[in-house]
């Protein structure tokens, strides 16, 4: 029997051994394979969440869509972590601005106002005084007196004394609702008015609409009924304004509306009732447009805080409040000027 050979030994080892290493090689790129594609899995799982999360985050923020400046806010860490969610996890464009809140803003204005009016619409009477102007809004919600609305910035129809709340409002439409006080008109001053009854004082319900056509121009409405029963009746305003920006500081408000009251309202402030000590004619108005008018205002920022304002109004009367035997003057006009501090428009 021949004796084996050493070489072929050997030459059969280093073949086991090289399919040893061959197999243990490929076992190895098998588990790679299998890493990364349960690495893929996980991330794929993660994303998913990520979807599903976010929505739920932009849900919490009180105004305005989420944007990545957002994602430092308290809102969205307290609905994901880092590992969850990819929005928390995007540095914040500024990180020292603070996150929005839904605290409703605190504004207010403080003021005198002087002015010169008619003593009564149709009267050729004036009358010349000087009063506090006092303006208060707190988010939707509004107190004001003699013009304490101008000074805040709402224009030139914004001069109705009273309390009012916003009932919805966006960049093109706002509707809020009220409640004023009406003065009424006491004795009347005239000698030949001797002998009317009195326009009582009353408290009116109100609700106005305003739609902004373009950024200058824009379009009001204004309704208003006495809800005490004092013969107040109701009143309906249109008006279109317009607002040029003369400067930073300053614009000008430029208005023209028409005035519609009820029968009751007319036969109050317009009408003679038969039968009294007065020696005018008798009178009975009827329902109708009773005026129209027009105005300018120019409000002017001086300094941060303090606020000048001036304006100009001129009304006609029309129809049978102009045909009333009380309507002396059918055209009247007002003036005022005022200053205010404001804060914190």
């Amino acid at each position: 029997m021949p004796c084996s050979n050493p070489f072929h030994s050997v030459r059969a080892s280093a073949l086991v051994l090289g399919a040893a290493c061959a197999l243990q090689v490929a076992w190895a790129d098998e588990q790679a394979v299998q890493f990364v594609q349960v690495e893929q899995v996980v991330k794929t799982h993660r994303f998913v969440q990520t979807q599903q999360l976010e929505p739920l985050a932009v849900a919490q923020v009180p105004a305005g869509p989420a944007s990545v400046s957002d994602a430092s806010s308290p809102q969205f860490s307290t609905l994901s972590t880092p590992s969850t969610s990819l929005t928390a996890s995007l540095p914040s464009s500024r990180p020292d601005t603070p996150s929005k809140t839904t605290s409703p803003v605190f504004n207010y204005a403080l003021g005198a106002l002087a002015s010169t009016v008619p003593s009564s619409e149709g009267s050729s009477g004036r009358k010349t005084r000087l009063r506090p102007s006092v303006a208060v809004e707190y988010g939707r919600f509004r107190l004001s007196s003699s013009r304490g609305s101008a000074f805040l910035g709402h224009g030139l129809r914004a001069i109705e004394s009273g309390a009012s709340a916003t009932i919805t409002e966006n960049d093109q439409f706002s509707l809020r609702a009220g409640l004023r006080i009406d003065r009424g008109e006491g004795a009347f001053d005239e000698p030949r008015l001797a002998g009317l009854p009195p326009v009582r004082s009353t408290l009116r319900a109100r609700l106005s609409a305003g739609y902004a056509i373009t950024r200058r121009w824009s379009l009001g409405t204004t309704v208003t009924q006495d809800i005490l029963g004092r013969d107040g009746g109701a009143q309906l305003s249109t008006n279109v304004g317009y607002t040029w920006p003369l400067t930073e500081q300053t614009n000008i408000n430029f208005g023209v509306g028409a005035n519609f009251g009820s029968r009751t309202y007319l036969r109050s402030n317009f009408g003679v009732p038969t039968g009294g000590t007065t020696t005018l004619a008798a009178f009975s108005p009827r329902a109708g447009v009773y005026s129209v008018d027009g105005g300018v205002e120019v409000i002017s920022a001086i300094s941060h805080r303090w606020v000048i304002l001036g304006g100009f109004h001129v009304s006609q009367l029309q129809g049978d409040a102009r045909r009333s035997p009380r309507t002396v003057d059918p055209l009247g006009y007002s003036a005022s000027v005022g200053l205010a501090y404001r804060c914190c428009r």
